[in-house]
């Protein structure tokens, strides 16, 4: 018997509108993932292009989902997240 469960360094989710260093925010996603505890993994959209900087809180897997939450370390622009965006894309 085996669980698939897939171990990610970048959290893609819809982030709100309007996101603000510090701002605790939840996310649900489709199938079971495991994110590294309170350390810096980018945010993405589901475009893939580079959001933020974020700390996954917590994380709970039940079947077929994941729910969490993260906290916002830094909210990327300009060049910064340009590169970023980049590096996702070409790393799909």
């Amino acid at each position: 018997m085996g669980f698939e469960i897939k171990f990610n360094w970048a959290l893609q989710a819809e982030p709100k509108e309007k996101l603000e260093e510090n701002l605790v925010c939840d996310f649900a996603m489709h199938g079971n993932r495991a994110f590294p505890i309170d350390t810096p993994i980018d945010l993405l959209n589901f475009k893939r292009e580079a959001v933020a900087k974020v700390r996954v809180l917590e994380y709970t897997n039940i079947k077929n989902e994941t729910r969490g939450n993260f906290r916002v370390v830094k909210i990327y622009q300009g060049e910064e997240k340009k590169i970023l965006t980049n590096y996702w894309l070409e790393n799909e």
